[in-house]
């Protein structure tokens, strides 16, 4: 076998082209670049990640190529993976994203995972999801809670759009509906939840953000206003018109967030305020009770 990027025969083969893709992405600087490389040609050539780990002496073909070259180019410009393939695995489920929503975070998944605790001993809950972007947070608790209802919520109609449509992908667009709304000034029901994953980056943090962040990632999804509790203090004021009494509030917040959005909570009168640390032990997701 040639030590290039070709066979003996002229044809690039799948191991040369994975190990040359990885060290033009290491080269500029990108983390995980053999992760990239093996979920860009999971989407160019249709094959399993098992399947690609056994094929590395087989020939890549022409379309295989193509593509995985243009997407190649859009990942060394930094343009996120999710984007660049459609998609993004959140609490087990692939959802489907773009450039309108915000890409879900491993760390979104507390706020998941904690709203199922304090919902568990309702029967039928029925929640409500503010920013919903993708759906992905409003989706899994849905999938999780058979008996669930909710209704996501979004300032942007091309977001409610991603969101109805993974609605669908994951069966349960009969038990949810999509709103646009700024914040929850267009909500009219009552709830025993409601969750929110809001935009809380400040001005100084968000000139700090990586570029394919930055360049690419809805800003009205990751802004928070100056001091990043903009978004914190409108729900807040809004959570009484909506919530159920004895209804629950559960956000995730930034690391350094924890106090001043106790503080918002206190002052309107919340219950049993708690927060949960995320993988990394930072502070990540409050709740209170109504």
């Amino acid at each position: 076998m040639a030590s290039n990027t070709t066979s003996s025969m002229g044809k690039i083969i799948y191991g040369e082209l994975k190990h040359g893709a990885t060290n033009m992405l290491a080269s500029a600087g990108i983390e995980n670049p053999a992760l990239d490389v093996r979920m860009l040609l999971e989407k160019a050539s249709g094959k399993t990640a098992a399947e690609l780990i056994i094929c590395d002496h087989d020939a890549v073909p022409k379309r295989v190529q193509i593509v995985f070259r243009v997407m190649l180019g859009q990942r060394l410009a930094y343009e996120p993976i999710a984007y660049i393939i459609g998609e993004k695995a959140f609490w087990s489920l692939d959802f489907m994203v773009n450039e309108r929503v915000l890409i879900p975070r491993p760390e979104t998944e507390g706020l998941v995972e904690y709203a199922l605790e304090l919902i568990a001993d309702i029967p039928a809950p029925h929640i409500v999801d503010v920013g919903t972007g993708c759906g992905a947070v409003l989706i899994s608790l849905l999938h999780e809670r058979m008996s669930a209802t909710g209704v996501g919520v979004d300032i942007a109609p091309k977001a409610l759009a991603v969101a109805a449509a993974n609605a669908q992908r994951h069966d349960v667009s009969h038990r949810c509906n999509f709103l646009r709304s700024d914040y929850l000034s267009a909500v009219k029901e009552k709830f025993d939840i409601v969750v929110s994953n809001p935009p809380y980056i400040d001005e100084a943090a968000m000139k700090k953000l990586a570029p394919d962040v930055k360049n690419y990632e809805p800003e009205t999804a990751l802004y928070g206003g100056k001091d990043g509790l903009t978004a914190y203090r409108v729900i807040i004021s809004q959570i009484k018109t909506v919530l159920k009494p004895g209804g629950y509030l559960v956000f995730e917040i930034g690391f350094d967030q924890k106090q001043p959005v106790s503080d918002l909570l206190t002052k309107v009168g919340a219950t049993n305020i708690i927060c949960q640390q995320d993988l990394a032990d930072k502070d990540r997701i409050l709740s209170a009770k109504f």
